[in-house]
């Protein structure tokens, strides 16, 4: 995959351009204007710009993939490269590389898609017998538009990115029941309708309505509903045979889950208690999110709690799973100030590929070691650093460190891309090409995800990843506390990213709040509301169809970010995004002369869709 701004083995040929503005150069424009210092990281000096004649030479064009040293000669013509016929050719074998990258590391992608990234959960057998006890409330479908979280097929017993946990208990310890948690793959799986309208999934991407929140929240509906009882679900449970609950490999801990919930002959039945006790611990947890984070940091306004298609506030879940439970509630004034954003902090489902060309983590760039910045994904999901899978950990985070990015998949015309090359040099690579942090104030977007990590919370996310790095031995376990969360607070700001696999990104900014690269470049036509969890593919704006098509008869939900019409996409539930709601606005990272090197790309389409059509090659 493209990382570098010239292939190393494209020699120049067209006429080298006096150098542009630097990044550092144009935000300091800005700057003056705003009154902000900008901070940037590595800035590379090495960028330079070519442009091509009247005639473009095809070769260099086609050297500029210049991996792939055996293309055919008959994909090196003109009308090869305007046809899409190289490209798909390229794309072709760079998707081979991507497959042989995965076959090669199997174990890695087992561990990214599979393992569990908590050792905590949800009871397995409350979680398998749902369907059967409640089916209006958790049949598959009703579970994807409540979650945004799917099976591959009708006949799994877990839905994709699901998997089976357990905490470790002492050999003479009484056996503990199985659970169920994610992975990483349950948030960061992307799909798209490739050209052959079949789904195709993106290792590493977003998914743009995977929702944590949701579970939660259909979760807890289920505990309320009148028929979570005891003899539902003992009625249910002996209407499965051996393997029918969690599959015919585990069938040992299908029988010691049965006997603690219906007891044996040794062993009276724990069945009631088992199901209070699930109901009980979930109800405080809720409770106490609504105490400090819906009352201090949302105002009461609970939606951003209830769902979270596609992102999740990460100042919010940092402080619900760090802050010291009896002190806030002892003295809720003093210490949701202490440890609680002031605001809300959405922030998009990152992809996480390539990260060996990542220096920081985060959309702020807060998280820099390598494990560690994983380490504290799983985190969010366990709440509790002792029950972060840590042995998942240096697994995943080898295998993300290298993994490719997905391929365009659709027709590319490549003399069209070579232009774009032109104006991504002087539009965005002395940015993106090095990861460069910009204050708030420069970029202009929402400001909630940079500034929501408070210092005390800074400090105690620090010591929460030192102890769910447990091998003390590994020297990713010994890194400075600075190293670990980088400290904000007094110049809070966003990350410029590598824009590789950008396509399969969308929808864009921090927040997920503009649904294509078009709008990205011509920010007063983007749209208030659109619509996610389309699957096709808008080729010409570059993002997923975004257009909402029918969002029912009551488009107004209790959901912050989506509203679940009755009109249905392929494959799921309409879900709209509303940039009205706090949060989730769309301005920022539109100043010409900051972001876009000069360009109006409103006023001239044909460099927006020259640009537009090389981005679709990174």
């Amino acid at each position: 995959m493209l990382k570098k701004l010239v292939h190393p083995a494209l020699t120049l040929t067209c006429l080298t351009l006096l150098a542009t503005t630097s990044c550092v150069d144009r935000k300091t424009k800005a700057e003056d204007a705003k009154d902000s210092a900008v901070e940037t990281t590595a800035i590379s000096s090495e960028s330079s710009e070519t442009i091509l004649g009247q005639t473009a030479d095809l070769e260099e064009i086609v050297q500029y993939y210049g991996s792939y040293q055996d293309i055919p000669v008959e994909y090196k013509t003109e009308e090869a490269l305007r046809s899409g016929k190289l490209w798909s050719y390229l794309s072709s074998m760079k998707d081979a590389d991507l497959g042989a990258y995965l076959a090669a590391n199997k174990v890695g992608l087992d561990a990214f898609t599979k393992n569990p990234v908590a050792l905590n959960g949800t009871p397995a057998l409350i979680f398998r017998l749902l369907p059967e006890v409640m089916p209006a409330l958790w049949s598959d479908a009703r579970f994807q538009e409540a979650t945004g979280y799917y099976k591959l097929d009708p006949k799994d017993l877990l839905p994709y990115g699901f998997a089976y946990t357990k905490p470790p208990v002492a050999p003479s310890a009484q056996p503990s029941p199985l659970l169920v948690n994610i992975s990483c793959a349950a948030c960061h799986t992307g799909r798209v309708v490739d050209p052959m309208g079949k789904i195709k999934f993106l290792v590493g991407a977003p998914s743009t309505v995977a929702d944590i929140n949701g579970f939660r929240s259909a979760l807890t509906a289920a505990v309320k509903d009148p028929n979570y009882t005891l003899e539902k679900f003992t009625a249910a449970l002996l209407a499965k045979k051996d393997g029918e609950l969690y599959g015919p490999d585990r069938i040992a801990e299908e029988r010691i889950d049965r006997a603690i919930f219906l007891g044996t002959a040794q062993s009276p039945a724990l069945g009631a208690a088992f199901l209070q006790q699930f109901k009980d611990g979930l109800l405080q947890k809720v409770d106490y999110s609504i105490k400090t984070a819906g009352a201090y940091t949302l105002k009461n306004d609970l939606r951003l709690l209830a769902h979270s298609p596609g992102h999740i506030d990460f100042p919010i879940a940092v402080a619900l799973a760090t802050a010291p439970v009896a002190e806030v509630l002892a003295d809720p004034a003093a210490s949701l100030k202490k440890y609680f954003p002031t605001g809300p902090g959405v922030g998009d489902i990152m992809s996480v590929w390539m990260q060996d060309k990542r220096g920081f983590a985060q959309w702020d760039g807060n998280l820099k070691n390598k494990l560690t910045r994983n380490l504290g994904a799983e985190l969010g999901i366990a709440g509790d650093p002792r029950a972060v899978n840590f042995p998942n950990g240096p697994i995943t985070t080898a295998f993300v460190d290298k993994l490719p990015a997905p391929v365009y998949p659709f027709k590319v015309d490549l003399l069209k891309a070579a232009e774009g090359r032109v104006i991504y040099n002087k539009a965005c690579a002395s940015c993106h090409e090095s990861e460069t942090f910009m204050p708030v104030a420069a970029v202009g977007t929402e400001p909630g995800r940079a500034t929501g990590l408070t210092k005390d919370t800074r400090l105690l996310l620090v010591g929460a990843l030192k102890a769910a790095c447990m091998d003390k031995s590994l020297p990713d376990c010994q890194v400075p506390d600075d190293e670990i969360v980088v400290p904000r607070e007094s110049n809070p700001g966003y990350i410029s990213l590598p824009l590789t696999g950008i396509w399969a990104r969308a929808p864009y900014l921090h927040n997920g709040s503009v649904p294509t690269l078009y709008h990205l470049l011509v920010a007063d036509e983007r749209p208030a509301v659109f619509q996610l969890n389309d699957l096709s593919y808008d080729q010409s704006y570059v993002g997923f169809r975004w257009e909402i098509k029918d969002r029912g008869d009551d488009p107004s939900q209790d959901n912050p970010s989506q509203s679940m019409g009755k009109g249905a996409t392929a494959k799921g539930p309409i879900v709209s995004y509303d940039t009205n709601i706090p949060g989730f606005g769309n301005r920022g990272h539109s100043d010409r002369v900051l972001f876009n090197g000069g360009i109006d790309f409103k006023k001239d389409r044909n460099k927006l869709d020259a640009l537009l059509e090389y981005l679709k090659t990174l």
